[in-house]
This record gives C-alpha cells, structure tokens and sequence, in this order.
C-alpha cells in the first residue's frame, strides 16, 4: 500500500499544479556579484524550473571558452553546499569550433532539489579574452536567497504518528514539499487552510477501527484535499465531494 501511496499521491499533486518542480512557475532572477565594472562582457542569471541558465554578453572581440582547448579557463559553475539544489548534468554552453563562446550565450545548467538546502548559491569561475591577451581569471558569486523559494506545502493527516506516516512525510519532504503531520483525531480547520494541499492518508481497511468517528467529523477546508484509500473514501463522502479522481 506504501508503495501505491506516493505515486497516486505526485499524480495527483501534478494535475493539481503543486509538484515541487522548482522554487516557482515564473523565472527568478539571482544577484551576481564580482564582476569587474572595466570588464568586457555583462553576465545575468536566472533560475528557471530546475535549471539555472547564465546570459553572457561579451563585446566585439571577446570571448569565454566553452571547453578545455589550452587556452584559457572553460566556464565552471558549481553549486553551493547548502544550496536547496545540485547540479544533475554538464554545463551546456554554445560554442564555435574553436570552443569559443562569443556574442549573446546563455549557459544552462540542469539542477534537482536537495531536500535538506535552502536557496541557491552558485560561483561562476572563467577568462575572458581577446585574439591578444586573456584577462585574470573572474569568480562570480551567483544567488538566489531562501526566501524568494517557496516549496508548495502539505498537511499530512494520519491515523497515528507510526513508522508508515513518518516514510510517506519523507517521501514529500525529499521532493521539495514543506511538509506538516496530523492526526484525524487532531486535525483542525486553521491548519488546513494554511497548506496549499491537504493529504489525507488511509492504510489498509483493517487498520481503520476507531478512526471513522474522527474522519466524518473533518473540518471544511479551502485547501484541496487528496483523499487517499478507504478512509479518503469516506472523508470525500462526508464532505459531499460527488466525484473523486480513483479509488486504491
């Protein structure tokens, strides 16, 4: 049943809009900070879903290198310890044949979530160079502050505070929800309202004696509610929710 759970559970969120996929739907700028003002180039960073991607201007005559060609230092970017994400790929960067990156790039790196981070800080590490002379080589900071990375939240709701609700409270956490743990005995409408998603959770039919009581009185909420099993059967029943996504 544990394993069933999730999968309805991330299938459900998904058409609801609230799989933590990224800090937001919209773009986020970071701040980048260590470029030199006399510099040739303009550098810009975003994140995007669950990629950060590096718009680099570079004036006439200038270039970045894209890979090792034994000239200057390719482009690095490296995440941050403690950042909410982890690089999963190689940087992509558009480059000439001669590995040069001129012009308007934009360098993207794909990312996944850390459950244990918050924001997202990255350095960016390169020389700039012309068909004379490369310049020393540049580090700049690259951030995103905790705040501007808001995962969706969830309410768990359980029979009781067991091992299974503690595995399926870590299943959310490691992928990017706030995650919160009740009980049906204790749930209260306030806290229900302040989730973007209730997540009412149901073990096996046997297991639900005692509990029926507490889940026909369930406060009315707002907030969504994902109705899981037997006793999200019931919950839907009593909250006189006529149609419902399945039953497992």
């Amino acid at each position: 049943m544990l394993r069933v759970v999730p999968a309805f559970v991330l299938a459900t969120l998904a058409t609801a809009g609230l799989v933590a996929q990224g800090p937001s739907p919209q773009p986020a700028a970071l701040t980048v900070k260590g470029l030199p003002a006399a510099a040739p180039l303009q550098v810009a960073a975003m994140l995007h879903g669950l990629q950060l991607q590096v718009q680099v201007t570079l004036q006439d005559g200038w270039h970045l290198y894209g890979r090792d060609t034994g000239g200057g230092q390719p482009v690095q970017i490296e995440i941050a310890s403690g950042s909410a994400f982890a690089a999963v790929g190689a940087l992509e960067a558009p480059m000439d044949a001669k590995g040069h990156i001129t012009g308007n790039a934009t360098l993207a790196l794909p990312l996944q979530r850390v459950p244990a981070g918050a924001g997202l800080r990255a350095t960016m590490k390169f020389m700039v160079c012309d068909a004379l002379q490369c310049l020393p080589p540049m580090a700049l900071e690259l951030a995103l502050p905790a705040a501007r990375e808001k995962a969706p939240s969830v309410l768990l709701v359980a029979i009781d505070e067991s091992e299974r609700t503690t595995r399926i409270a870590a299943f959310l956490a490691e992928r990017g929800f706030r995650t919160d743990v009740t009980t049906y005995a204790k749930v209260q409408q306030a806290e229900c309202d302040a989730h973007d998603v209730v997540l009412a959770d149901s073990p096996t039919f046997g297991q639900c004696r005692g509990v029926m009581g507490d889940v026909k009185r369930f406060p009315a909420t707002a907030s969504p509610i994902v109705a899981v099993g037997f006793l999200g059967t019931e919950l839907l029943e009593n909250q006189k929710v006529a149609m419902a996504c399945g039953y497992i």
